[in-house]
């Protein structure tokens, strides 16, 4: 099954939390199945939530898992710029570029 993970709000300590719980707590975990975050909502991002970001990209490749970011904001992208961390993550425009399938909408 594939995953949409849209947070709620800012990914700082607390809403970086509640989007990590909700990756901790997907069970099953199909393998090869694709993960996208869009981050619609989301304005602001500090290390709290580069650190979030982090853990669930290791989360998907241990399951073999593709990991997409969708809507990020420039403010969002300038920070993933500025440490380095843009070329970790596949960027999609639109949601249809990668899910033909069904999917789960997760609001975190």
């Amino acid at each position: 099954m594939n995953v949409v993970l849209r947070p709620q709000r800012n990914l700082d300590i607390k809403g970086a939390s509640m989007l990590q719980q909700r990756v901790v707590n997907l069970k099953p975990i199909a393998e090869n199945s694709i993960w996208v975050i869009d981050l619609v909502e989301v304005n602001v991002i500090d290390h709290f939530g580069l650190t979030a970001l982090m853990m669930i990209r290791r989360a998907a490749r241990q399951h073999h898992c593709r990991l997409y970011l969708i809507h990020v904001k420039q403010s969002v992208r300038y920070m993933l710029d500025i440490t380095e961390l843009s070329p970790r993550f596949e960027f999609l425009e639109t949601i249809d570029e990668v899910l033909g399938e069904k999917i789960r909408l997760l609001l975190c």
